[in-house]
């Protein structure tokens, strides 16, 4: 009786041991990662508002999660949408609307841009590579017209999501941290505001793919033979998945609009490759495993990536007009890594295989 009460006292305290809440692997790596980042912009003295402008950008690494990863389709839309998104955005602001509905005007432009590129696959059985380049063709020359033929229109003096706070935003940091808060207050906000943005998107974007549908587009991906079997419609689950990344990339646009201060044709050229590049970031650095982790590690890498090229602007002084090159060289690394990883680690398993003979 004893020895019994004794195993069920030893049950109950296993039990409750694994009842307790247990940080992940992924929470560890994702706050390690955000500490070593602020010491980063700290010691390599980054402006803040490469944050901001990373947090702008971080919904297009998304965007490219979806299409590469999920729904497994070579699409360069995202160049394409990315640019009439910001440039919707501008142009309604310019006349007079509100940021907030510009805004969901740009994600609406986004996802038609990723309509056109779907039902030309579908309905003209085009290959997702090269109905995705016949879009951001045609796209260049849809941005210009929505623009009245100029290549940028400026958002001077306008309302946007950033200066509608700015005023009051800087004199509470004024107020609460002092007079040194005035240069940063500009920064600060666009972090908080594009934080938030980027947060609520994750948010519901996490939701949506945990519905049926979502599901669906999960399934698409991996093997649509099955989802055909299942009675559901292989393709129009690519063309929902389309519509939401490019959406998510025109919703990207109009935020870095805002940000920048301007609306350009030119936005959204070689934007998938810096999209790629920050899935991969995200993925070595964080090693994701759920859907919502890969979510957020898609988000990380733009962010990382956009700090680690202002950190080499800082570190050797240079001008704005190697910005492309720079890029270039982050991508680059960011791509190869990974595989370099994989051959050391090849190599050492050699090595030691020939030792142990």
């Amino acid at each position: 009786m004893g020895i019994d009460t004794q195993t069920s006292q030893e049950k109950v305290k296993a039990d409750s041991e694994t009842s307790k809440p247990k940080i992940s692997g992924f929470a560890i790596r994702f706050i390690l990662l955000m500490i070593i980042t602020g010491i980063f912009i700290s010691v390599g003295n980054v402006n803040i508002g490469a944050i901001g402008q990373g947090l702008s950008y971080a919904l297009v690494g998304v965007a490219v999660f979806l299409t590469f990863r999920i729904l497994d389709f070579p699409d360069l839309t995202i160049d394409g949408a990315f640019p009439i998104g910001g440039a919707i955005c501008a142009v309604l602001i310019v006349s007079g609307q509100s940021p907030e509905v510009s805004v969901v005007a740009g994600f609406i432009a986004g996802s038609l841009t990723g309509l056109v590129t779907a039902l030309i696959h579908v309905f003209f059985k085009i290959e997702g590579l090269l109905a995705s380049i016949i879009v951001i063709t045609g796209a260049y020359t849809i941005t210009l017209r929505i623009m009245s033929g100029a290549s940028n229109l400026p958002l001077i003096g306008e309302e946007t999501l950033i200066s509608r706070h700015a005023r009051p935003f800087r004199a509470w940091m004024i107020e609460q941290f002092g007079e040194d808060m005035r240069r940063q207050s500009s920064n600060l906000l666009e972090i908080a505001i594009f934080g938030f943005v980027v947060i609520l998107v994750l948010v519901l974007l996490y939701f949506f793919l945990r519905t049926e549908t979502g599901l669906a587009i999960r399934a698409t991906g991996k093997n649509p033979q099955m989802v055909q079997a299942m009675g559901l419609n292989h393709h129009l689950m690519v063309v929902i998945g389309l519509m939401v990344s490019n959406g998510l990339a025109g919703l990207a646009g109009s935020l870095a609009a805002q940000q920048l201060g301007f609306a350009d044709v030119n936005l959204g050229v070689g934007l998938i490759i810096r999209g790629l590049a920050a899935v991969i970031i995200g993925e070595v650095l964080l090693r994701p495993k759920t859907v919502g982790e890969k979510l957020i590690a898609a988000a990380t890498g733009m962010l990382v990536f956009d700090i680690s090229r202002a950190w080499v602007f800082a570190a050797l002084s240079l001008p704005s007009t190697d910005i492309r090159l720079v890029s270039a060289i982050v991508v680059m690394i960011a791509l190869g890594a990974p595989n370099l990883h994989d051959r050391w680690q090849a190599w050492r398993k050699k090595q030691k295989r020939e030792v142990t003979s």
